[in-house]
């Protein structure tokens, strides 16, 4: 894959086009890539050659700069065929913009000096790194690498050897660590390529390593170095809101597809009860579809505003910063759209779709263990103490932020 393979101009409109299209395939192709836990080298092709890897990737490098926003429609609808590649090829591309923001310019020209950059980042500190001449030695294993399968890079955090305590985030090139095949047994997600990575005595270059500093408590008005270089304020974007947006966008996707396959059937199951006529024409199930179609709706409204929060911030940051208010303020919106997203699953879809549209290996199988797969996820079980941590930013004074606005 060189870089003259990828287009070199790209619409939001082109590229959600191209998602729905390759989204067929993605579909065709599920089961084998649960089997496999992780989605074929065929499909990734045709996401490089879709231009997907360079959606947030800094325009300097060959990239197209979409915000946030734009970025995560197009993966909902890699979602909406299948969420368990969605989360493999989201979970990798996704980072281009943590290091277009927070990694310096030495560092950049070499990561993204490859035709594609694609890193998992994994927020847990594991391992060691040790200080050397020139950079460090990284040692450890990092669980839940989602989207390694098709990395370039590596995105951790470990512990220093010399500084009891202190963690770093650290990125690392592919030849450096090891993939173990160690994926592929949950109950949902299998297909996410969420593999474990090994490093041993893995040298990596100074400028790999932010020193002392992690993607949850980063500050992305003091440290983030791409904001100047790129002229771009989206490379000065906060760690929290992304982080939720980016898996709820996910599970959004998962859902709409199970509302298409209940829609479906609605008008091909009859009903039980005598007298038996299509569910299309039965209250109950009338009530059960527009119910979860409802509160999807809703999800989407809440994510797109959500999304148009993160972008708009962005933009006053330079008169107004993007305090972690904001930051917080964003991320528990999605968190009341998960909440969404999992009612209209479970309470309204999936509890009245019937038995026979979840048998073994059906896509409304698929569909339900891996959005019960997200719904276990760190991100949705933290929902309720962000949102205490949102109002108590708010009532220390941290950001006045209308309600709204």
């Amino acid at each position: 894959m060189t870089k003259s393979s990828v287009p070199t101009t790209l619409t939001v409109e082109q590229a959600i086009e191209s998602a729905r299209r390759i989204g067929e395939q993605v579909l065709a192709e599920a089961a084998d890539t649960e089997r496999n836990a992780r989605h074929s080298e065929a499909l990734h092709e045709q996401f490089l050659q879709a231009g997907f890897y360079h959606l947030l990737r800094p325009k300097m490098f060959g990239g197209y700069e979409f915000s946030l926003r734009e970025f995560l429609l197009v993966m909902r609808e890699i979602a909406r065929a299948d969420m368990g590649t969605a989360w493999c090829l989201t979970l990798a591309s996704g980072h281009n913009l943590q290091v277009g923001a927070y990694w310096n310019e030495k560092a950049q020209r070499q990561l993204f000096d490859g035709a594609y950059f694609a890193a998992p980042m994994t927020s847990a500190p594991s391992g060691t790194l040790t200080r050397v001449e020139g950079g460090f030695l990284v040692n450890g294993i990092h669980r839940y690498a989602s989207g390694v399968p098709y990395a370039t890079h590596f995105s951790g955090h470990a512990f220093h050897e010399d500084l009891p305590g202190v963690v770093s985030n650290f990125i690392a090139p592919r030849d450096s660590y090891e993939i173990l095949d160690d994926w592929g047994n949950t109950l949902g997600l299998r297909g996410s390529g969420s593999n474990s990575v090994k490093f041993v005595d893995a040298f990596i270059p100074e400028e790999f390593v932010l020193e002392g500093i992690t993607q949850l408590s980063i500050d992305p008005e003091t440290q983030a170095p791409g904001r100047m270089l790129h002229g771009n304020p989206i490379y000065g974007a906060p760690t929290l809101a992304f982080f939720s947006l980016e898996l709820h966008s996910l599970a959004l996707g998962a859902a709409l597809a199970l509302l298409d396959e209940f829609e479906a059937l609605m008008t091909t199951r009859k009903t039980v009860a005598f007298p038996q006529t299509l569910r299309s024409q039965d209250d109950f199930f009338l009530w059960r579809y527009g119910t979860a179609r409802a509160k999807l709706d809703t999800a989407v409204g809440a994510m797109d505003y959500a999304g148009r929060l993160f972008d708009s911030a962005l933009i006053e940051s330079d008169r107004v910063p993007f305090k972690p208010a904001m930051d917080t303020r964003i991320g528990t919106i999605a968190g009341q759209a998960a909440t969404l997203i999992w009612d209209a699953t479970s309470d309204y879809l999936f509890k009245s779709i019937g038995s026979s549209a979840v048998t073994s290996g059906s896509r409304v199988e698929r569909i339900w263990r891996d959005l019960s797969q997200w719904w276990s996820h760190l991100a949705t079980s933290m929902n309720d103490p962000a949102a205490a941590r949102s109002a108590r930013l708010l009532f220390d004074g941290d950001q006045k932020i209308p309600v709204g606005r």
